[in-house]
């Protein structure tokens, strides 16, 4: 059970109102759920916050596929049930293979068919293990994906780490029945 109360939008002040409304528009959802169900309580906070989660989910410069396959590497590392439970059938939409996911929640090396995918699982697993990049795997991504592609990257990984964090720790449950042990 969650650790914060349902949000009611009738309850909410004006800017509370404003930032909920928003941040609906964009989500297929009857209801506010997840990190943001948190975050809304925090405006400050909430706004961008909102406008960052925009930036990786409409104006990136990555494959989507290769977003939900950082997101899900995330949500993997840290048992974050929500987010895997609402990214899996996004990465699948995607284009990522079922057998992709399968290896991810069994904590194995998924046998990649793409290169990019390949790249962007070792660059990830790099950044977990270490906290950084070495300079062969900094180039490698680089010149795979420019210096663009790298920063989104690296920030999607950051960025969904500290979504893990709030979930975990506010104890949002999962959308589905398909979630991580």
């Amino acid at each position: 059970m969650a650790r914060i109360e349902d949000v009611k939008r009738e309850e909410l002040t004006a800017r509370q109102v404003q930032l909920y409304d928003d941040i609906m528009r964009n989500r297929p959802r009857s209801k506010l759920s997840g990190p943001f169900s948190v975050w809304i309580h925090t405006p400050d906070i909430c706004e961008p916050v909102d406008a960052l989660t925009n930036c990786f989910r409409f104006h990136h410069k990555l494959d989507q596929r290769l977003i939900e396959l950082i997101i899900l590497m995330m949500c993997r590392d840290a048992t974050v049930k929500y987010a895997w439970s609402a990214h899996a059938p996004l990465a699948l939409k995607a284009g990522l293979a079922a057998e992709t996911l399968d290896a991810i929640r069994a904590r194995k090396r998924p046998d990649f068919e793409r290169d990019d995918e390949r790249l962007i699982y070792d660059l990830i697993s790099e950044l977990l293990a270490t906290k950084s990049l070495s300079a062969t795997s900094f180039e490698r991504a680089e010149a795979a994906f420019g210096r663009e592609g790298v920063i989104e990257a690296v920030s999607c990984a950051g960025f969904y780490g500290m979504v893990g964090l709030l979930i975990n720790a506010f104890d949002i449950p999962p959308q589905t029945d398909d979630v991580l042990t």
